[in-house]
């Protein structure tokens, strides 16, 4: 028993001189880059605002653009802080990307903060946003020092990615707010005859109806008739974005091998240049699920 706790104070001290002897050679070691000149800068979180414009549409500087700036909670204290900017990095058709500040000095937390297109344009000598072209938002932040902490650079792209864990209002923190440019879109330039290439990769003719300034309506889906086949349609015209709420396609669907129901429930894009419309959900009937389908309806037939 005194060979064993003997032993174990050998081991004991074995462990504690070799801690030590790491402790300080990590503190002897030099660092990579030099500590007193470290910055410690801050976060901003930036969204797009709710209901606002999240396309630009090519040709076209006319728009409700904003952007939500604030200060997630995690950031703690940002008494350094003395003002920020919001940048502007902009992407041209040949893939080019330059930056420019739009908005200077913003020193309230939370704020919205709208967005001149036109203006914006000017300032990368441009008159209007073509088709190709990408335009992001973000922030620089500039210290009491001096110093600033830049959002992008074209040496080390956008700041701030590695917060994106952080959960700011519900959601994951943003770092920037991209449109990007869209043909403008009509809907009335969808209503009429289509051509729907469905579940089962089958395309056939159906027909499009409009219902209101956000809504169409597809009659002819599967195939079917009246009250059935028809799928309702909610676009958001500000993202050219569309949500199908869970509906009944057909009741009867294959009776025969007991299947009751065919309902779908989808998400999707609108391509207001091809004249495509492109869904994607859970196709279910009363029995179970086949798991999400695609569907594409597209006004070139």
């Amino acid at each position: 028993m005194m060979k064993i706790k003997t032993n174990m104070r050998y081991i004991q001290l074995f462990i504690a001189t070799a801690f030590w002897a790491l402790l300080t050679v990590s503190c002897d070691r030099d660092l990579p880059y030099p500590i007193d000149e470290v910055k410690k800068g801050v976060v901003i979180d930036i969204v797009r605002a709710p209901d606002s414009d999240g396309v630009l549409s090519a040709g076209v500087t006319d728009g409700d653009y904003k952007v939500s700036v604030s200060i997630p909670k995690q950031q703690g204290d940002y008494s350094m802080l003395d003002y920020a900017q919001l940048l502007c990095v902009f992407t041209d058709v040949d893939g080019k990307t330059t930056s420019k500040v739009i908005v200077d000095n913003i020193k309230e937390f939370p704020k919205d903060i709208s967005i001149d297109i036109a203006n914006v344009y000017q300032q990368f000598g441009k008159e209007a946003p073509t088709l190709g072209e990408i335009v992001y938002f973000t922030t620089n932040a500039v210290l009491k020092d001096g110093y600033t902490v830049y959002g992008w650079t074209e040496y080390s792209d956008f700041n701030n990615k590695l917060f994106t864990g952080w959960e700011v209002d519900g959601r994951a923190y943003s770092y920037n707010v991209r449109y990007p440019v869209a043909c403008q879109l009509d809907l009335e330039e969808f209503v009429g005859p289509v051509v729907l290439t469905d579940f089962y990769e089958d395309a056939y003719r159906a027909e499009i109806v409009k219902t209101s300034d956000t809504e169409l309506e597809i009659h002819g889906v599967a195939e079917g008739e009246e009250p059935d086949g028809i799928l309702k349609l909610t676009i958001d015209t500000s993202t050219h974005t569309v949500k199908v709420t869970k509906q009944i396609i057909a009741h009867g669907f294959v009776a025969w091998l007991g299947y009751n129901n065919l309902t779908y429930q989808a998400t999707g894009t609108i391509d207001a240049c091809k004249g495509t419309i492109t869904l994607n959900g859970p196709l279910t009937v009363d029995e179970g699920s086949f798991g999400d389908y695609q569907m594409i309806i597209s006004t070139n037939y």
